[in-house]
Formats: structure tokens, C-alpha cells, sequence
């Protein structure tokens, strides 16, 4: 039997979420060409070689800003400060004019506009543009470097944008949340925030905090004595926790409509079909269809560009209790996904109405299935 050739079979959602696992900073990659400014916001950017000094970038072969890279020869690295989030967010979207109200410097080599206000800016030469995948590898020779005192970096994980000890306490607060949905302490037993911290890898403190802010979200309770505790999901709670993602994503569509790009509705017509396809397999796809369901709901709100009310809708998102609400072989016919498609064709057609109508029944039907859930659990789970 021959040995040389290995087969690979990471599934993308596996590997998404396991390599969003890694806390990154966070940098804007700019370039002129012809004149205009490019932009793009990239964490795959490290040190290459210091004799020469040299840096990588890699970009998606799909941005404007990597052909521009290409054509002009010169990219900047502008690395990102604790306060700088909204930038993150502006240089990450599709489209628009991504330079419009932000303070820029030319640099002295290839003219490449860095952004004011950076924690550090690199400007490189191209060397070399191996690809792999779907990225090009952009091998620079840093021609410019600088940086200013005084400011912590812009971190990145899981999708949030923040500085570094909020990436941490972030971490926890989705581990010990997880936690809790899951059941791993079960109803009417306390939760043990030592116990908890060595299980997630987190500060004692750390998820401390997360069960004090679980608390204010009705996931947790306090007992007699202090203790903390699960808390069960009645129809109040869910109806509420509907109704709250339902009011920020109808204000998205109000606010923002003009915003979706086509690539935003490209993706999210993919995330339509993916969904169906995990229905139509059945019983061992509810785990990935939740997932596909939060990257939609998530895709959606963020159109809006804002990490805070992103990360808003996130808290109010516990779709992880359906794992354990409904058996794997029903899963399938009660998670109707009908109302997505309608408000994706809606936003295809760029039919505001007509999506906010989409939008309202699938969170009705959505409350509907709730409670018939909590129903056959006695009123709680």
C-alpha cells in the first residue's frame, strides 16, 4: 500500500472555530494605486526576518486591496491601538469609501497612506507574492518603520475586537456561558467558579466576573448563601431573549439597508444553503447547524459595523441549549429554516420590507418552538 499520498478532511466549520481560538492583533494593510487609497483589515501579518527586516501580509485573492498591493508594489502595515476598534470594523467591510473621514500620512517610500493615531506603522516593499489557498503571501522589505509609546495593542478573538485583558476576560465570559447552557452543572446544583476556572483554563477572577454578568443576564442566579447557580430557561426568558435579538436585527435592516454589500449577501445566500443542507442530513447536524445559524444572525448585525452592538446580539443568542432541548432525530423537522430563506431572497432583492416581514416571522416562529420545547420539559430546561 503506498504511503505518499495523505488524505486531509478538517471540516471549515471545525477549523473556523478552532483557529478563532487564537487571540491576534489587529492591522490595516493600505496601499495606493492610481491614485486611490486601498485598505483592508488583516490579522494574518507577522515578522518574517530581521537581516533583512522583513514582514509578511496575506491577503484574500477575492480584495481590492490585494490587487492594488500587486499593481502598486508597496503596502503599509498599520498595526492598531486599543481604541481604534471602529477602524477595524470600516477597513474590514466590502465597498465604500473606507478613507472617508480618517486621518492619513503619506509615507516617504510608495507614497502608502498610514492611518494617524496607529500604535505602529510598517511600510514594505514587495519581494515576493507566493499564494496559497485563497490568499496570496505578500513578502515585504520594510522600508519605513515606527511606533508611539504610551498605548496597548487592538486585539482580536473569537470575532470581537478589543484590548488584550478584555480578549481575556472575553474568553472566560464565553467559556463559563457555554458552561452554563450546557448544563455541565446541572439545574439546582451550585457552580463552582475554581472548579470552572481550571476546567475552561481561565482566571478564577476572570470567570468570577463572567457568573456576576451572567447573573444580570438571567442565566444565573444567586443562592442562600451567595453560591451561584443555573438558572432555568422558562417561556419569560426566551420570549425575551427573542424579542431582544429580534429589535437590533429590525433596526439593522432600518438603519443600515443601503449598507449590504453584495459579498454580504452572497455569504449570507451561501449560509442559506448550507443550512439546508445540514436539515436534509439529519441526525448528526444540529451542532453545525447552530453554528451556521449564529454566522448568519452575526453576519447580519454586523453589516451595521458596530462590535458593541455585535457583541449585544451575541449575549443574547442561547442556541446552544437546543443540543440540548431537542433529540437528533426531530432536530431536523422542527428547526424550519423557511423565514431565513425568505429574508434572504428579500435582501437579494433588495426588498426592505419585505425582509423586516421575513425577519418578524421567523422570530415568532422561533418563540413558537420555544415553548412548545419548554412545554414537553415541565415549563423550564
Amino acid at each position: 500500500m503506498s504511503t505518499n499520498t495523505i488524505e486531509f478532511g478538517v471540516d471549515q466549520l471545525v477549523f473556523r472555530n478552532v483557529v478563532g481560538h487564537f487571540a491576534s492583533g489587529v492591522t490595516v494593510i493600505t496601499t495606493v494605486a492610481d491614485g486611490e487609497p486601498f485598505g483592508t483589515t488583516a490579522s494574518a501579518v507577522s515578522s518574517l526576518s530581521m537581516e533583512p527586516p522583513m514582514m509578511l501580509a496575506c491577503l484574500n485573492r477575492s480584495s481590492n486591496t490585494h490587487d492594488a498591493v500587486l499593481k502598486a508594489g508597496w503596502f503599509g502595515i498599520n498595526i492598531l491601538a486599543e481604541d481604534q476598534g471602529d477602524l477595524a470594523m470600516k477597513f474590514g467591510r466590502k465597498g465604500g469609501n473606507k478613507f472617508e473621514g480618517v486621518s492619513v500620512t503619506r509615507s516617504e517610500h510608495g507614497g502608502v497612506p498610514l492611518l494617524d493615531g496607529a500604535l505602529a506603522q510598517i511600510v514594505c516593499k514587495v519581494e515576493e507574492t507566493p499564494t496559497g489557498g485563497t490568499h496570496t503571501v505578500f513578502l515585504g522589505l520594510v522600508a519605513e518603520a515606527s511606533a508611539r509609546e504610551g498605548a496597548e495593542p487592538l486585539a482580536y478573538y473569537r470575532g470581537t475586537f478589543g484590548r488584550l485583558e478584555r480578549v481575556k476576560e472575553l474568553a472566560a465570559y464565553d467559556a463559563v456561558r457555554d458552561w452554563v447552557l450546557h448544563r455541565r452543572t446541572p439545574l439546582g446544583q451550585e457552580l463552582e467558579p475554581a472548579v470552572i476556572a481550571a476546567a475552561v483554563k481561565s482566571e478564577a477572577d476572570h470567570v468570577h466576573n463572567a457568573l456576576v454578568k451572567l447573573t444580570a443576564e438571567a442565566l444565573v442566579t444567586r443562592g442562600d448563601k451567595g453560591g451561584f447557580l443555573p438558572a432555568p430557561i422558562t417561556h419569560e426568558l426566551m420570549d425575551s431573549v427573542y424579542d431582544g435579538r429580534a429589535t437590533i436585527e429590525l433596526g439593522v435592516l432600518a438603519s443600515h439597508f443601503d449598507k449590504f454589500t453584495e459579498e454580504d449577501v452572497a455569504e449570507l445566500a451561501r449560509l442559506t444553503a448550507e443550512l439546508g443542507r445540514l436539515r436534509a442530513r439529519g441526525e448528526d447536524g444540529l451542532d453545525e447547524f447552530l453554528k451556521v445559524n449564529v454566522k448568519y444572525h452575526d453576519r447580519l448585525v454586523a453589516v451595521a459595523g458596530s462590535a458593541q452592538l455585535t457583541d449585544a446580539f451575541r449575549r443574547l443568542g442561547i442556541g446552544t441549549l437546543w443540543r440540548k432541548a431537542l433529540s437528533g432525530d426531530e432536530w431536523a423537522r422542527q428547526m424550519d429554516h423557511s423565514h431565513i430563506a425568505e429574508l434572504t431572497s428579500a435582501l437579494q432583492a433588495r426588498d426592505m420590507a419585505g425582509a423586516a416581514e421575513a425577519l418578524r416571522a421567523h422570530t415568532a416562529f422561533g418563540k413558537q418552538l420555544a415553548s412548545d420545547v419548554i412545554n414537553r420539559h415541565g415549563g423550564e430546561v
